[in-house]
């Protein structure tokens, strides 16, 4: 094997090494925006969910009263 044959391979092998991490680590940022989306997308949905089942406070007449 001449020099500049061992020098190709191992380019290559390296640039293989260096574009499996890029695309993992591309991977593992799309999957924590999505992740991110989809519990603010449900956020609202839970909140409404959990309003009407748990029931309010009843809030205390603020009408002004007459003195008598």
């Amino acid at each position: 094997m001449t020099k500049d044959n061992i020098r190709f391979w191992l380019l290559f092998i390296v640039s293989v090494i260096i574009s499996a991490i890029a695309i993992s680590l591309f991977f593992k940022a799309l999957k924590l925006i999505l992740y991110i989306i989809l519990v603010l997308a449900l956020a609202p949905i839970v909140y409404i969910a959990l309003r009407s089942i748990i029931p309010g406070r009843k809030k205390p007449d603020n009408k002004l009263k007459t003195k008598e």
